[in-house]
């Protein structure tokens, strides 16, 4: 016999599943019901510091789904960009594992493993298109880009970079890497990042990419949020269709392969590493004494539970000759003790009332400096023009019209038309003289030869052009060139520009930038990259400014200097600063302080870091006074007992009782019940 109320509950099954990414992330939950997997709600919440309050970041959007679904999750999935994953060891590097261990640990997770967001849009892609994927991904996040090219449905290339304000630089970088590997690029290109790329796919349409990256102009095509989200539940659903419910797996090895025994994941063993071992309970006999007293307060309790039925002060209990009677309400008592004693159980989180503090802060610090360097070289076309030939030579009659001889000097200048010529050596002659008659006046005359002052075939004249001298009356003094002139010439070269040894400098810097190694920092320094510096050294270019070529080379060698501060150092002056403005009767913790950089300076001693810093003020309270206060209180009463007496509005109760009579009741001692503090 089927009993549909049953039957449905065993068949429902719900999932967390946690998106991670440089600087926001979703929290999804999913519904698993007769092996069909929904989203059923998702909470999108950005980083308040960082990495830093990430626990508490993803406690506060769980908090609010769970409320709203009034249910209480463990088994995690996680979901995360591929910058956040080392591809040499195949596992989450490891400054991001250590805090996901924090927060599984945290919040009580069950971890099943983790699945990288590109895996799971190719796997989206291709059963929504029903065919194998041949196409580039392209994965966008704050300040990483990664690109994945698959051919066939199978992975070609994988590249991570650092993403600058000039996308389509950063594209032609990653392209150029790629397609030394695997020639041609596939004609379609695919964009996600959770948010608004309707500009990034602009770009990338009206950009004029080279024939040697695309034979045709390539397809963009953009996923939404909401397809990112259907993506990374559908590769979800389809892993633990045959997956026992807290088995780990990740995509780049198959479910069915992964050993038996313990089962890693994150590089953690799961139910070890993550939270704390189950111990084994020790049962511990009590004295007699001990035993009376809980024994008679644990009955009072009960009894005021169940309603009166007649006035207490006329019931009479009489044992004499009923010892089975005794017996057996001594056995019901006694194995209600060793139920509350033992097995029942409650988990409460309070949300306790906060201060919000908000204020612009300056504090010197300490710092340290971190250098290092790295050989680059660079290749660009050439820019520079430049023209070259040979300038037009000719011979020219000098006409002196003048009663003095004349003498015509080397460099001299000869015009005609717009165009200029130089005489070449100084040549003398002869004052003009009469015809015999004395009717007309005879110019005396000379030969010399000229050049033209310009390269050119515009030089190479026709024979009879007029010539004046510059700076001398056109009527007195003239010549005639009685042939041709020949010799000009001209064409163009390009050359070596002063701005293609600018340009390459700057393209090596942007390169560094890019690949330097990074600097070792630890967990508690931070890098002041507004102050970074970047140099060049040795540098050698191949060639000149003015030369010949069509190519310049430069070669350098680039070093770069970081400055790194202690970040507890930072939060606790923050903490000095602000405590003064905290309210009577709340306290102000290191974890609750978050900051954003508006500014830092540099001097020789000391680093200024302007900040705007937000703190959260909590109130203070007693764990052990409200334990007393709600032990063995139904769910009504403990509502009325936390907001009357301690102010708090919010909580999350979770009873684990094995008889359905106490199921709405708080343990009735106190070491059963675990009470944990939150923020509103």
């Amino acid at each position: 016999m089927k009993i549909p109320f049953f039957n449905n509950k065993a068949n429902k099954e719900f999932y967390l599943g946690i998106f991670l990414k440089e600087s926001q992330g979703i929290v999804m939950i999913f519904l698993k019901e007769n092996g069909h997997l929904e989203l059923v709600d998702r909470e999108n919440f950005a980083y308040t510091n960082g990495w830093e309050n990430l626990t508490n970041d993803v406690d506060e959007a769980l908090y609010k789904l769970e409320k709203n679904l009034d249910v209480e999750i463990q088994k995690t999935i996680i979901f995360v960009y591929s910058h956040l994953v080392d591809e040499k060891i195949g596992d989450i590097k490891q400054v991001y594992l250590q805090k996901i261990k924090q927060l599984i640990k945290a919040l009580d997770l069950k971890p099943m493993g983790y699945i990288e967001c590109f895996e799971a849009m190719s796997f989206y892609l291709q059963k929504e298109d029903q065919n194998l994927l041949t196409a580039i991904l392209i994965e966008l996040d704050k300040t990483q880009v990664g690109i994945f090219t698959y051919v066939g449905g199978k992975v070609e290339s994988k590249k991570v970079l650092g993403r600058t304000d000039n996308i389509i630089e950063d594209l032609t970088e990653g392209f150029e890497e790629i397609k030394k590997k695997s020639g041609i690029l596939p004609a379609r290109i695919i964009l996600y990042d959770s948010g608004n790329l309707d500009d990034t796919a602009t770009k990338i349409l009206s950009h004029r990419w080279s024939s040697d990256f695309f034979i045709q102009i390539p397809k963009v095509d953009i996923l939404s949020e909401d397809e990112v989200a259907n993506g990374l539940m559908s590769i979800f659903g389809e892993q633990i269709k045959n997956v026992a419910p807290v088995q780990a797996f990740h995509l780049s090895q198959p479910v069915a392969d992964k050993p038996r025994g313990k089962r890693e994941d994150f590089g953690f063993v799961l139910n070890e590493d993550i939270g704390e071992k189950p111990l084994p309970m020790a049962v511990h006999t009590l004295p007699k004494t001990s035993l009376t007293t809980k024994l008679k307060g644990l009955i009072s309790k009960l009894l005021a539970i169940f309603p009166k039925k007649s006035n207490p002060s006329k019931i009479k209990f009489n044992f004499s000759g009923k010892i089975f009677i005794v017996l057996g309400i001594f056995i019901i008592a006694l194995g209600l003790f060793i139920n509350e004693y033992f097995f029942h159980q409650a988990e409460l989180t309070i949300y306790l009332p906060t201060q919000i503090l908000e204020k612009n802060i300056k504090i010197d610090l300490n710092y340290r400096t971190s250098s290092s360097s790295a050989n680059f070289s660079e290749t660009a076309n050439t820019s520079g023009k430049q023209d070259i030939g040979d300038k037009a030579r000719g011979t020219v009659t000098i006409h002196n019209f003048d009663d003095k001889e004349k003498i015509f000097a080397k460099g001299s200048v000869l015009k005609t038309s717009s165009l200029e010529f130089i005489l070449d050596t100084d040549v003398k002659v002869a004052s003009s003289s009469l015809t015999t008659d004395g009717s007309a006046k005879l110019p005396g005359k000379n030969s010399g030869t000229t050049t033209a002052g310009q390269i050119g075939p515009e030089g190479n004249l026709s024979k009879g052009q007029r010539f004046a001298f510059d700076g001398l009356s056109s009527s007195t003094y003239f010549a005639v060139n009685d042939s041709a002139f020949s010799g000009g010439s001209k064409k163009q070269i390009q050359t070596v520009a002063k701005k293609d040894q600018e340009d390459l400098k700057t393209t090596i810097i942007s390169k560094a930038k890019k690949q330097i190694p990074s600097i070792k920092v630890s967990p508690d320094e931070a890098i002041a990259s507004s102050l970074s510096e970047v140099s060049l050294t040795k540098t050698n270019f191949s060639k000149e400014v003015g030369e010949e070529s069509s190519k310049i080379t430069l070669q350098s060698t680039v070093n770069t200097t970081q400055y790194l501060y202690d970040k507890k150092s930072f939060i606790d002056k923050v903490l000095v600063m602000i405590n003064p403005e905290v309210k009577t009767g709340y306290q102000l913790n290191k974890e609750n302080i978050s900051y954003s950089i508006n500014k830092i300076s540099k001097d020789e001693n000391a680093l200024t870091v302007d900040s705007k810093v937000t703190a959260k003020a909590v109130i203070k309270i007693s764990t052990d006074e409200i334990k007393k206060s709600i032990i063995g209180q139904n769910e009504s009463k403990i509502k009325e007992i936390l907001k009357s007496q301690y102010k708090i509005d919010g909580y999350k109760l979770s009873i684990n009782e094995p008889l359905p009579i106490f199921k709405s009741f708080l343990p009735f001692f106190s070491k059963n019940i675990i009470l944990k503090n939150s923020s509103l």
